[in-house]
């Protein structure tokens, strides 16, 4: 028998994208009677509850839609898990969108590496041809997923499988964190000595932000996550003060890390506006962790 699968979409304020993701999921070449999907609108104020609704009218499998008033996206995926029926759960964002073979692959490589954590991978795609400076960027540093996995212990919540019992063992999301909950849940089951896998084969297509106020929105809410982080488990993400101010002190400096210049230089010929942009982020992320008394 194969396994059910629950995929689980948590939205707010999106609904072109939202859209967009549940057309893909509809395309899926799983069997229909073997995986739900279940949409939870994080009380959107816009039409997102309404696009969602009608996009659903469109699907003739299993699709549940339902509301959660408590804001903030970990809020929303627990509720999605609580009702969820699936062994298997899959995670992924509203303005995603994924191939038809994207939930047999992530179940055969769960099944074929015994494991109960499955991080797929991620590709930018710029919506513009050229891409705007803000695309380049994005497509340059993107979701490096599998450094997330091998060096911080987490895939995104933008592309994940887990078993339920892995979540009935480890617990469900932090509902206190706006950010950073994918980290310190991956934590909880990568210490717990669940095996966890990176499938590269797997690819998960994720817009490219098109502006500057969208990667400032973003680098905000990543950092002050961070944060968060620090505050509500020390114990588990460590302070190092001597590390910590010799850190901050080279994040003030105009250099990089080779790994990081080597991507940005994927386009020679917008190399400098690139690192300049990547430069303006990492002094805004600085000044965001000053006001905050955070240092790290």
């Amino acid at each position: 028998m194969r396994p059910f699968v629950s995929i689980i979409i948590p939205v707010f304020n999106n609904s072109t994208g939202v859209k967009d993701t549940l057309l893909s999921l509809f395309a899926l070449n799983y069997f229909q009677d073997r995986f739900e999907i279940i949409v939870i609108d994080n009380n959107s104020t816009d039409d997102t509850y309404n696009t969602i609704i009608e996009t659903a009218c469109t699907f003739n499998g299993n699709i549940r839609v339902e509301k959660e008033t408590q804001p903030g996206s970990y809020a929303a995926r627990n509720k999605g898990i609580l009702i969820s029926k699936g062994e298997i759960l899959a995670f992924i964002d509203a303005d995603m969108t994924v191939q038809p073979d994207w939930l047999q692959k992530g179940i055969e490589k769960l099944e074929t590496d015994n494991a109960g954590y499955l991080g797929c991978d991620i590709k930018t795609v710029p919506a513009n041809d050229p891409p705007t400076p803000y695309e380049r960027y994005q497509k340059a540093l993107g979701f490096p997923v599998k450094q997330y996995m091998a060096v911080n212990g987490y895939a995104p919540t933008a592309c994940l499988f887990v078993r339920k019992k892995v979540i009935e063992k480890a617990g469900p999301f932090d509902v206190r964190l706006q950010s950073g909950g994918d980290v310190e849940f991956g934590n909880r089951v990568r210490d717990l000595g669940f095996k966890m896998v990176y499938d590269p084969d797997n690819i998960m297509i994720h817009p490219a932000r098109k502006t500057f106020p969208e990667l400032l929105n973003k680098q905000k809410r990543v950092t002050l996550g961070q944060i968060e982080l620090r505050k509500l488990y020390p114990e588990r993400f460590n302070k190092n003060r001597t590390k910590d101010i010799v850190t901050l002190v080279l994040q003030f400096l105009p250099i990089a890390d080779p790994s990081v210049l080597k991507k940005l230089f994927w386009d020679k010929k917008h190399f400098i506006p690139l690192f300049g942009l990547f430069y303006v982020l990492r002094l805004y992320t600085n000044w965001l962790k000053l006001i905050n008394r955070c240092i790290y």
